[in-house]
C-alpha cells in the first residue's frame, strides 16, 4: 500500500531567518565529536542557533543511538516552540527503523524546515506524503556544511531563507547528458537509490506518479545499481511519472575492461522511459549539493538540463497551502 498527496496539499513550513533555533538531531549514523563541534559552530556563524538534541550525540555501534532516543529527538525537535528548522547531522542508516513508531499528527501539526539527504531519504519522503509537509534534500551538518563548499552552503540557506525569488532555476555544476529530451512539470520525489529500493514493498513506497522523479547513490557497482533499477522498474515506481533527472552517481566502481561507461549504463537501465530524462546535476554525494526541496512544484527541461522550482517551498507570512 503506498500513500499519495496531491500537489496543492503540500505543506509549506515558515522560511528561517536570522535568530532561529535550528534542531540538530541524529536519526541515523553517529558524527565523530570534531565534526559535531566543526557543525554547531559553523550554523552559528550563518546567524541561527543550534539546540543539539538531547541523543544527537549518541552512538550504538553503526546507529547514532538507540532507536527509541533517535525517534525521542524527532518528535520533540518537531513539538518544541522554539525551534524553528531540523537539520540532521549525518546520513548512514537507521531512518527506516523509526518511521512505524513516527507520530505524523505531531509533525503535520507543527511543520518546519526539515533538512537532510542520503538516508534520510527514506523520512523525506514517508513525511511529505504523509503529512503533506515538503521537507529540503540538502547537505548536512557534519558533511557538505563543514567542508567548506559555497555551492552547497549557499544553494540550501537561500531556499530555505527565502532569498530568492520563483521561479527558481536551481544551478548545476555537473556536467550534464540529456537521454530523452522533453518537459515535465510535476513535483519533486526522489532521492538516494539504495533508500529508494529499500523501500519498495513496503507502506512507506513513494508514490510518484505525475512527479519529477530525481535518483543520487553512491560507492556501488554496476550489477547493484541494475538491480536497484530493475526493483524500482518492477514495483511500478516509474510507471506514470513526469520525468526523470539522474543526478551524482560518485565513487562508482568501474571495470575499465568492459569498456562500459557509467552514462551508458544509466542510459542502458532508462532506456524503456518515453518521459524526459537526463543526467548530469550537482545533488547526492559529491563535493558539492544543491538543495531539491521534495513536494514543491517544479519544471525539467531535458534537453538543456534546466531545473526549475515554479513555487517557494516556504512561507513568509500567509497560510500554508500553496
Amino acid at each position: 500500500m503506498t500513500f499519495s498527496l496531491k500537489t496543492q496539499n503540500a505543506i509549506r513550513p515558515q522560511a528561517l531567518k536570522p535568530g532561529d533555533t535550528l534542531a540538530i538531531i541524529s536519526p541515523a549514523g553517529p558524527s565523530s565529536v570534531e565534526d559535531m563541534d566543526a557543525g554547531i559552530a559553523y550554523i552559528e556563524s550563518v546567524g541561527l542557533r543550534p539546540k543539539v538534541m538531547p541523543h544527537a550525540r549518541n552512538k550504538h555501534y553503526y546507529l547514532a543511538g538507540e532507536d527509541s532516543h533517535r525517534l525521542a529527538d524527532l518528535h520533540a525537535a518537531f513539538a518544541d516552540p522554539q525551534v524553528q528548522g531540523i537539520l540532521a547531522a549525518r546520513g548512514g542508516y537507521g531512518c527506516m527503523r523509526l518511521l512505524p513508531q513516527i507520530n505524523w499528527d505531531l509533525i503535520q501539526a507543527n511543520p518546519k524546515v526539515f533538512i537532510g539527504f542520503s538516508d534520510l531519504t527514506s523520512l523525506l519522503l514517508p513525511i511529505y506524503q504523509r503529512t503533506g509537509l515538503i521537507g529540503f534534500h540538502g547537505p548536512m551538518l557534519t558533511s557538505n556544511l563543514i567542508e567548506g563548499d559555497t555551492y552547497s552552503q549557499d544553494a540550501l540557506w537561500k531556499q530555505v531563507m527565502a532569498q530568492v525569488t520563483y521561479p527558481y532555476t536551481v544551478p548545476n555544476n555537473a556536467p550534464y547528458t540529456c537521454f530523452k529530451s522533453g518537459v515535465a512539470e510535476g513535483p519533486l520525489v526522489g532521492g538516494n537509490l539504495s533508500l529508494l529500493s529499500g523501500l519498495c514493498g513496503t507502506p512507506y513506497q513513494p508514490q510518484t506518479q505525475g512527479a519529477i522523479l530525481f535518483i543520487e547513490d553512491w560507492h556501488e557497482q554496476f550489477y547493484s545499481l541494475d538491480r536497484q533499477f530493475t526493483q524500482l522498474k518492477l514495483a511500478g515506481m516509474f510507471e506514470g511519472i513526469a520525468g526523470l533527472l539522474l543526478c551524482d552517481f560518485t565513487e562508482i566502481e568501474i571495470e575499465a575492461d568492459w569498456n562500459y561507461s557509467l552514462t551508458a549504463l544509466l542510459q542502458d537501465l532508462t532506456s524503456f522511459l518515453s518521459v524526459p530524462v537526463g543526467y548530469g546535476f550537482s545533488v547526492g554525494h559529491g563535493d558539492q549539493t544543491a538543495t531539491f526541496p521534495i513536494g514543491a512544484l517544479a519544471r525539467f527541461e531535458a534537453a538543456s538540463g534546466h531545473l526549475q522550482i515554479l513555487s517557494a517551498p516556504c512561507r513568509s507570512a500567509g497560510p500554508n497551502l500553496e
